[in-house]
């Protein structure tokens, strides 16, 4: 069956903290995709994706009764009915959504795709066949928040991000040079020996900044997810690597990946709009099976 002609599609991505949506126009139409994004307050029931699509038309002033077809993934969004007011629901693997969003945004294939939501899940994209499915990491953007919570008194990303761009982490983590004298082998003097280990000597001085803890906390999160992300790069061999999610909206987060020694930028890409990487891959998912025979 040929593509559906629909003036509108749209995907929706049932995260753990941010539920996003994309709204695509079709070619006759133009314009590029609308995005919306608001926070995950209930599972991923027909009533939650009725109200977060309803949401989201209404602020890009579309019409919802023009959106002729629905991809949806993440959260319970396996337990969708098959139809949305009459427009046909797909169900995207979270897996096929990661890695198709992936290639869409530019990784070369084989990819290694990772998604820095609420958690970290790891996948590998091939140009041809099933993605497959690495690993995951409780750390993420949850992470994040909760700690920020705990030790800021705060979770708002924007005030996280504030403090973390005017603060100094090694005001707060031991650093290579501080236990050696100097870097080792290819790790630089300045590269992080231990995070917030700085606190914990004897005779460690005073609290720290705030500014300084949210710093060293982003550094922490950002750091330990990307070390887990270089060694499946290595152990998969693969060619790209390439880093979505909303936890790479926070621009002191993209600072810290950037103080990891010897990075390459035309090895590892971010995605543009990084939090929605992972809807416009199942929305990608669910075009291509409305195109495939029999589809």
């Amino acid at each position: 069956m040929a593509r559906l002609r629909t003036r509108w599609s749209a995907a929706v991505d049932f995260g753990g903290t941010l539920t996003d949506v994309v709204l695509r126009p079709s070619h006759a139409d133009g314009g590029g995709d609308r995005l919306f994004s608001l926070a995950s307050e209930a599972p991923a029931d027909e009533g939650r994706l009725d109200a977060v699509l309803s949401r989201a038309s209404s602020h890009h002033e579309v019409e919802a009764s023009s959106i002729g077809l629905v991809a949806a993934t993440g959260g319970r969004s396996f337990a969708l009915p098959d139809r949305w007011r009459g427009a046909p629901l797909r169900h995207v693997a979270e897996t096929r959504a990661i890695a198709r969003g992936g290639l869409a945004a530019g990784a070369v294939a084989p990819a290694l795709v990772a998604s820095l939501g609420t958690g970290t899940a790891l996948v590998v994209a091939f140009a041809e066949g099933e993605p497959r499915h690495l690993v995951g990491s409780g750390i993420g953007g949850g992470t994040l928040l909760g700690l920020s919570r705990l030790l800021l008194g705060t979770v708002d990303v924007d005030e996280i991000d504030s403090l973390a761009r005017a603060g100094d982490p090694g005001a707060c983590d031991l650093l290579v040079r501080d236990i050696l004298g100097g870097g080792i082998g290819s790790v630089p003097a300045d590269a992080t020996a231990a995070h917030f280990g700085r606190l914990g000597r004897m005779g460690s001085p005073g609290p720290p900044a705030r500014a300084d803890v949210a710093a060293a906390l982003v550094n922490l999160v950002a750091q330990s997810i990307l070390r887990l992300v270089f060694e499946a790069a290595l152990r998969h061999d693969v060619r790209s690597i390439l880093l979505a999610g909303h936890l790479l909206d926070v621009g002191g987060f993209r600072g810290a990946i950037l103080r990891i020694p010897s990075l390459s930028p035309e090895f590892v890409r971010l995605a543009p709009d990084p939090g929605f990487a992972i809807a416009r891959g199942a929305l990608e998912e669910a075009l291509r099976e409305d195109d495939a025979p029999g589809g």
